[in-house]
């Protein structure tokens, strides 16, 4: 058991889900005119409000999707599943996802490609956590408890299904319960919860406003590295938009290599983070922003959703690498 990742206190308590500043304000002015009309092509994408799509905001910061020729929207939402399903049904031209949701959608016949590779878990980015004065004090007392995710079936309860089938406690004597991320840390303060797996910044978020407490990391054992989302589009719209396509991977893949420094994330956070104070961005544990798809990272992530059962058969990663 460890304490989350604390903060100095700055002012009043960040709250997550305040108004998305700059990148999803709108298109940005260049030269005083709204860049749509510098013939730029406008396309919507789905982020959610973690440390994960940071290179979306890298790229709008530092003007990388206006100079590919392109006119970004960031739409914020809720799960990786939301987002698929709001790309499937036309209201986004790019979705920020986690594999597991891009994956399940293709296994049940939805025609994806992904564009470009999002986030891979490094340590203690998607945690369980709990209340600082639960009584639960290991994995195995989960046993019997009900636990936050952000989407059922989905990333969090395969992460943690596989932190506690290593602790020993019987997948069927837990409880799962949908609650956004940015109402996790309340659930767990009001008992509506026992423990909540979280994604950053909502881990340190918690700790500083609730004194919430890190229980387990669930990207570590067989989850370790493992590779969190990309971003997808609808197969028809890469058919048809090559050359869009094209300069939005380009521009997240320039964003993707600038936020190896940690500095460039951190200037990113602060302007799609309603109310993020320096301290918690700089508290924040980040995830790895690869720079090329990996057709092997991506089939173990496939693998992994068999062996938890989440798929009926072995699903091929190229159904979603290829034109």
């Amino acid at each position: 058991m460890r304490h989350t990742r604390r903060i100095a206190a700055l002012g009043s308590a960040v709250t997550l889900l305040g108004a998305v500043a700059v990148g999803c304000a709108g298109p940005p002015a260049v030269g005083g005119q709204n860049v749509a009309l510098k013939g730029l092509t406008h396309v919507n994408v789905g982020v959610l409000p973690i440390i994960d799509d940071a290179p979306v905001y890298v790229a709008l910061e530092h003007g990388l999707f206006d100079a590919n020729g392109l006119d970004v929207t960031a739409v914020t939402l809720n799960s990786g599943e939301q987002a698929t399903s709001e790309l499937l049904s036309g209201q986004l031209q790019f979705a920020f996802s986690n594999y597991v949701s891009t994956i399940l959608a293709a296994s049940h016949g939805a025609q994806l490609r992904i564009v470009a590779d999002g986030a891979q878990a490094l340590p203690n980015v998607n945690d369980l956590v709990v209340a600082h004065d639960s009584p639960i004090r290991s994995v195995a007392q989960l046993r019997g408890k009900t636990i936050a995710v952000n989407a059922l079936g989905n990333l969090g309860t395969m992460m943690t299904n596989a932190t506690l089938e290593a602790a020993g406690v019987p997948l069927d004597s837990v409880h799962y319960k949908v609650v956004p991320f940015p109402n996790m840390a309340a659930a767990l303060a009001t008992r509506a919860v026992d423990a909540a797996w979280m994604a950053e910044p909502f881990i340190t978020e918690s700790g500083e406003d609730t004194g919430a407490e890190e229980l387990a990391d669930t990207a570590s054992g067989p989850m370790a590295n493992l590779p969190i989302a990309g971003y997808a589009t609808l197969r028809s719209y890469a058919q048809v938009n090559a050359t869009v396509v094209e300069a939005f991977t380009a521009a997240l893949v320039q964003a993707q290599a600038m936020s190896a420094n940690r500095s460039v994330v951190e200037q990113a956070i602060a302007t799609y983070i309603g109310g993020a104070t320096p301290g918690l961005v700089a508290a924040v544990q980040l995830d790895e922003y690869p720079t090329s798809l990996s057709p092997d990272r991506l089939q173990r992530v496939a693998d992994l959703m068999l062996s938890a059962g989440l798929l009926s058969r072995r699903f091929n990663v190229d159904e979603l690498l290829s034109p």
